[in-house]
């Protein structure tokens, strides 16, 4: 069954290539008008993602983000205001690069590698729902929550699954909130983040025991 959009603008970072890029332009097929694409280096790839989502209808930029850097985060922010002077959807899906040691052990990570990774991940999630909720909320369907199927969805992670619902009264126009501890609701995270993992998984069927 065709599904049509009601949003109009959305914001994906690292979306020059792989799952960045197929959200893109999954987007554009469905509905959404304005798509703004991020990349870190490779702007030839950014640029043929934007051409693909042109091709699909929609419009938007590319635009070279370090997603580990605040005045980047602004920077995009401030861009998309500037072009969309709104924002529907934001998909948090950039990471550290490779260099940077994104998938070294614990023991192993150097503690600066440890931090460009934190600041990619942890601290970009955070200022970057601080900037996208303010221009939130101005278009019809626009209040609205994106969730995402994650890794170790199951019985014990019932809340995490595509879906769309109405965020609570305190955050109407946010498409990004931090997990509800309510059995059973939906919750929203980053487009990269692993919502359950083996030992943590573990951990629960030792406490239930």
């Amino acid at each position: 069954m065709p599904i049509t959009l009601t949003q109009n603008t959305a914001l994906i970072t690292g979306s020059s290539r792989g799952i960045g890029r197929g959200i893109a332009l999954k987007l554009a097929e469905h509905g959404v008008k304005r798509i703004a694409i991020t990349y870190f280096e490779n702007e030839a790839a950014a640029n043929d993602t934007l051409r693909k989502v042109r091709d699909r209808g929609a419009d938007g930029f590319a635009i070279k983000v370090d997603v580990g850097k605040l005045d980047d985060i602004k920077r995009m922010f401030a861009k998309v205001k500037a072009d969309f002077r709104s924002l529907d959807i934001y998909v948090s899906n950039a990471r550290a690069n490779l260099a940077s040691g994104f998938y070294q052990t614990p023991l192993e990570i150097p503690l600066e590698n440890f931090q460009a990774t934190y600041d990619s991940q942890v601290r970009e999630f955070l200022v970057a729902t601080r900037e996208a909720v303010p221009l939130m909320g101005k278009n019809p369907g626009s209040s609205r929550s994106r969730t995402r199927p994650e890794a170790g969805q199951g019985a014990g992670n019932r809340g995490s699954r595509w879906a769309q619902q109405r965020p609570p009264r305190r955050l109407s126009r946010a498409t990004l909130r931090w997990p509800s501890r309510r059995r059973g609701s939906p919750s929203t995270r980053s487009a990269r983040a692993p919502a359950t993992t083996a030992s943590s998984a573990a951990c629960r069927r030792r406490s239930s025991r």
